[in-house]
């Protein structure tokens, strides 16, 4: 803050030049992130969380298995929901720090998306769908039945779950672009 005293001995504030620049960088910062649109990616990403959680529910009549022990829906669903959160926080709160947070929750979110996916795999791929037995009524059995429908869950959140992979890559580059930018001021703003 530059101070000046008039001849009238009055005192007057005005902001540096390096405040004004700060300020204007800041300024910038929140423009950026409002153009990335944060708030999109998170309703997207909470969207997916709570629709893995809900599709994983029916799961829980099927036969118990590696996905269902270790409670990779619920998990998987709620990191979305916190990635989320965190990116609708992020248009709110629009300072280094809180894209720092952001980027931080979002590659996190990537690598338990990834872990996620190759769990869901592993699991249909120890637990293939059964033969149709013919029983009465020329109708298969209740095995193939209930393992075509676990499979098909397991398929539909897995593909799901790509889809939230590709979002939260896409989101935690434009993260990344964005801190970068405005990484030197970053000592300034704390």
């Amino acid at each position: 803050m530059a101070l000046t005293v008039s001849t009238d001995l009055s005192v007057n504030t005005s902001p540096t030049q390096v405040e004004e620049k700060l300020q204007n960088k800041q300024k910038a910062l929140r423009e950026s992130i409002e153009k990335g649109e944060p708030k999109v990616f998170g309703v997207a990403q909470i969207v997916i969380g709570l629709l893995i959680i809900s599709y994983s529910i029916p799961l829980l009549s099927a036969k118990r298995t590696m996905i269902l022990n270790f409670g990779v829906p619920w998990w998987s669903g709620f990191m979305f929901v916190i990635s989320g959160a965190a990116a609708i926080a992020l248009e709110k709160y629009a300072n280094l720090k809180a894209v720092s947070v952001c980027l931080a929750v979002s590659a996190l979110t990537i690598i338990i998306s990834v872990v996620a996916l190759v769990l869901y795999f592993v699991d249909i791929t120890l637990n293939p769908e059964t033969s149709c037995q013919m029983g009465p009524n020329d109708m298969c059995d209740h095995q193939y039945y209930a393992t075509h429908f676990s499979t098909g869950l397991k398929t539909t959140i897995s593909l799901v779950s790509m889809v939230q992979i590709g979002m939260s890559s896409a989101f935690t580059v434009i993260l990344y672009n964005q801190r970068r930018s405005f990484t030197g001021y970053m000592t300034m703003t704390e």
